[in-house]
């Protein structure tokens, strides 16, 4: 099909990007105003039920909830990175196959909480898409709510559009949201162009409601691309699908930036515009391919070329891949990006680092701040790409060998790949199982997907304890509270104690007007408190609610402090007393003792942060923070980093830190613009929300962080720092543990003990002791050393006794060859397989050119094979290394694999061990 004739002025994605932008910022008068923000994060801010931002609503869901302020003047407009890669909207599937789906897009979106709605919205989408973008308005039709008379009226009385290309959907088409389990949502209007009748389709809309309008127009068909979502966002959805009205009404709009450029650049898709097209030819051009001439090439060139944007972007964003969450998806999506560049570009070396910086090149007058993560985001990739790489080929080679076994024997009860089977792939291979799906598709099968998650549950039912957190969008009763009550007042960094009024009173999800009983747990505000809600890193302040014994006496254990928006939340449990009632005036006490070591280790967090950024700067490395975790009992820093710190770097960080507790700077708090902040040189972390006015805290030259939480009045408060631990969390993710003031005291005073009784043990000195240990160390090498040689001279012993007792054929020729099989004895458990393989090996050279040889070994509970067989006896004879051990692992309850003439494998069933030498004398019988 020939790409669309058109006769407006094609626009390249940056002027689509400045004329979208410009429109709401500059054009539509001083009472529309619209404030243009940067795209936010890819990994939402302050929402844990939403893996990666689906939408360009979500960064403001907070102000479409009323939790935070919306701005001066209350609209907003903005480009915003998305990805739809899990769950219900992924598009996965779709990328590369279809005309206009990505596993990460840009979202053009306007914004309004409280302002304009579809009286002005509707209009003013009609006057971009016709006037300032160009597009004819006999090419472009509506669709609007079954029951949205309103916006159906707007539509053809105040802009005109015939009734007939107004079309009434359902829930399915025409309702959006919410963007995660729960939250806002409401009816929506979707502006569609028509490519003509060369992309027609005769069946009618599947949701078109014919008996208002009984048009048989199919906005599913080819013909109708949807380019503009005008979203009115008024109700609330909860955890159980309930619906409620907003206290504001607002509008949330949403146009898909490669699906416009599609229509305004005259193009075939998506991939064919200048956001992915140079992209696309770089990519040919380094994997020696074509595009456009082969389906199967040109697929894969899209497929890679999406992959990799999405990489560029959520590894900028600071996910890390792994075998959870979002770094679950960045691994797969990278594998994915792999696994198409092997099997159909012929790709065999490293590329995804090489390339990476051809497409943030292609985006830098986008988003500059990639350039200055290239070499971070092609460390990483370089890294993912060779541990996948290691086990891609054994693993796609047992799947092909399962799938052609499968085939051969389908039957109606036998249609596709165990679920079972899969997780291994998953397990063993690091297969995700969207790509066995993609694989076993391609081979027409299907996997057990459902038996794959069985599998997935029980490997995890080591049951992480993983502590529940408050979320924005768990309950509208929160952002009721906020709307109907305003801010909490923070009192906490001048106070620990505060008189305080009840506001409200939380039980079970809902409020109540009063709580009483025996270890009876519920929330409460107040209009002020001293508690610090959980924010930034730090945990929340946990002390007492009390009451005087002239009122009947009362308290209340405060377990935990929470913060929903700027409403801080007191989790609490009734300890005695008779009733707590909504407007009662109690004191509000923090535990002092908690909250000093918690401003302790907040303190030193800073000084660490800043000290390791020292210490590894000075030695090539630069890192950005991944997250922190302070408390009364210690603290925790996450850094990307990808290699350990070395003792020696420990070392330093930890001498530096202390070194600047003892110079002993007094606080310094300031409160600036963000933008000021920056300016500044603050440190703060990208993936954090912040104001447009931010908290400063500064120790002397040392340290200078945006943060909220509380703090030392001097660093020489802190007394001691001692890091306790430093280890990986994920593929270049660190961790560093430390505690500090007397819990640091305590931690040197356990260490001296540990080391003092070493030092009784072996009868030395504390200070000889380190060497004493390397010394045996050493002696325990050097006794390995020469106990492996015995092992090593055994076996060549065995081996001379094994090839001079072969069975021979007449001649020895590939149709008679020699032929040894043995079971060998008294193998290390720790290097059998190895000793196993290179036995084999040496004995080739001894066998001739026409032999075949299959050792077998027992170790503790597991068994191991190897096999050898000539290349002549190979062809000649049909005897392939791999399927001769495998045949005997099957035997054994295991599996392996390998080349024709050489493999391993191994199993579990010993006591199946002498059929399996059997089978194979019994395969090899002359």
């Amino acid at each position: 099909m020939t790409s669309l004739n058109h006769t407006w002025k094609p626009l390249s994605h940056l002027e689509i990007r400045e004329k979208f932008i410009a429109f709401f910022r500059d054009k539509l008068g001083a009472d529309a105003v619209h404030c243009a923000v940067p795209s936010a994060s890819l990994i939402p801010a302050n929402n844990p039920t939403v893996m990666l931002t689906p939408a360009g609503m979500l960064p403001f869901v907070p102000m479409f909830l009323g939790l935070e302020p919306a701005p001066t003047p209350p609209r907003l407009v903005s480009i915003q990175k998305c990805a739809r890669v899990s769950g219900k909207a992924s598009d996965l599937e779709s990328v590369g196959r279809t005309r206009g789906h990505h596993t990460a897009f840009e979202m053009l979106g306007n914004f309004a909480f409280g302002d304009y709605f579809k009286s002005q919205m509707i209009p003013w989408a009609w006057q971009l898409i016709t006037q300032e973008f160009g597009l004819p308005p006999e090419r472009l039709y509506v669709s609007v709510f079954q029951s949205d008379d309103e916006t159906f009226d707007i539509w053809t009385k105040t802009v005109g559009l015939p009734a007939e290309r107004v079309i009434r959907c359902g829930e399915k088409d025409n309702f959006w949201g919410p963007p995660g389990a729960t939250g806002p949502c409401g009816p929506c209007s979707e502006i569609y162009f028509d490519f003509g009748a060369d992309y027609d389709t005769t069946q009618p809309h599947t949701n078109h409601d014919t008996s208002t309008h009984p048009v048989p127009i199919n906005l599913d068909s080819p013909r109708y691309l949807e380019i503009w979502n005008l979203v009115f966002m008024e109700l609330f959805q909860d955890s159980e699908g309930q619906r409620v009205p907003l206290a504001q009404k607002n509008v949330d709009t949403g146009m898909g930036l490669e699906r416009i450029a599609l229509v305004l650049q005259g193009a075939k898709n998506t991939f064919e515009t200048d956001l992915f097209l140079p992209l696309i030819h770089a990519l040919a051009a380094m994997t020696g391919t074509v595009y456009g001439q082969q389906d199967a090439i040109s697929t894969a060139l899209k497929i890679v070329v999406d992959h990799t944007r999405f990489l560029v972007w959520v590894l900028a964003d600071g996910v890390l891949p792994s075998n959870d969450g979002r770094g679950y998806i960045a691994r797969m999506i990278l594998r994915r990006a792999v696994r198409f560049a092997r099997q159909k570009l012929g790709v065999l070396d490293l590329f995804l680092a090489d390339f990476a910086a051809v497409v943030v090149a292609h985006f830098a007058a986008v988003y500059p701040e990639l350039e200055g993560m290239l070499p971070r985001i092609q460390s990483i990739l370089s890294r993912e790409e060779t541990r996948f790489i290691e086990t891609l080929e054994r693993g796609i080679k047992q799947l092909d060998a399962l799938m052609s076994e499968l085939k051969a024997t389908k039957t109606s009860d036998n249609q596709g790949i165990s679920g079972d089977v899969a997780f291994m792939l998953y397990d063993t291979y690091g297969f995700p199982v969207e790509m066995t799906q993609d694989i076993a598709e391609e081979a027409g099968l299907r996997v057990d997907k459902a038996g794959f998650d069985e599998a997935m549950a029980a490997q995890k039912a080591r049951a992480r304890a993983a502590r529940k957190s408050q979320t924005l969008v768990d309950n509208p009763v929160y952002a009721d509270l906020l709307a109907t009550l305003g801010a909490t007042q923070f009192v906490g960094y001048d106070t620990l104690s505060q008189e305080a009024t009840v506001l409200a009173l939380i039980q079970d999800g809902e409020l109540v007007e009063e709580v009483s009983g025996t270890n009876t747990s519920f929330e409460a505000v107040l209009d002020v408190t001293p508690f610090y809600g959980e924010s930034g890193g730090q945990v929340g302040d946990r002390g007492v609610f009390s009451r005087e014994v002239g009122h009947h006496g009362l308290t209340v254990v405060v377990k935990d402090t929470q913060k929903v928006g700027d409403l801080v939340v007191h989790q609490c449990l009734f300890d005695n007393g008779e009733v707590l009632r909504v407007g009662e005036t109690l004191m509000a006490q923090v535990e002092p003792s908690a909250r000093h070591r918690a401003a302790i280790h907040h303190t030193a967090t800073h000084l660490v942060n800043a000290a390791l950024r020292k210490v590894l700067h000075g030695h090539g490395l630069e890192i950005t923070q991944a997250g922190s975790r302070v408390s009364p009992e210690g603290a925790r820093f996450d850094f990307t980093c990808d290699r350990p710190v070395s003792p020696e770097q420990l070392g330093q960080v930890e001498w530096l830190v202390n070194s600047w507790i003892q110079e002993d700077p007094e606080r310094q708090v300031h409160e600036l613009s963000i933008e000021a902040a920056r300016e500044s040189g603050a440190l703060m972390m990208a993936t954090e929300k912040y104001g447009q006015v931010v908290r400063v805290v500064v120790y002397g030259p040392f340290s200078k962080e945006l943060c909220g939480g509380t703090h030392l009045e001097r660093l020489g408060h802190i007394g001691l720092v001692k890091i306790v631990t430093e280890s990986a969390i994920a593929a270049g993710v660190r961790r560093l543990e430390f505690v500090a003031g007397e819990l640091a005291l305590k931690q040197v005073r356990q260490e001296s003990a540990q080391l003092s009784r070493l030092a009784t043990l072996l009868k030395i000195s504390r200070w000889e002791a380190v060497s004493r240990v390397e010394k045996m160390l050493d002696e325990h090498k050097q006794h390995q050393r020469e106990q492996e040689g015995l092992l090593t001279q055994l076996a060549q012993y065995q081996l001379a006794m094994l090839v001079g007792q072969y069975a021979s054929g007449s001649g020895e020729t590939p149709q008679c060859p020699k032929i040894l099989v043995h079971q060998v004895l008294d193998l290390p458990a720790d290097s059998a397989s190895a000793r196993l393989k290179s036995m084999a090996e040496q004995a080739e050279n001894s066998l001739g050119k026409n032999f075949a040889l299959f050792l077998a070994t027992q170790v503790d509970d597991r068994v191991q094979f190897a096999c050898a067989v000539s290349d002549s006896v190979v062809k000649v004879k049909g005897w392939k290394a791999g399927d001769v051990v495998k045949q005997a692992a099957s035997l054994c309850g295991g599996g392996g694999g390998g080349k024709p003439t050489m493999a391993l494998a191994g199993g579990r069933d010993v006591t199946q061990l002498e059929a399996a030498i059997e089978a194979v004398r019994q395969q090899w019988a002359l």
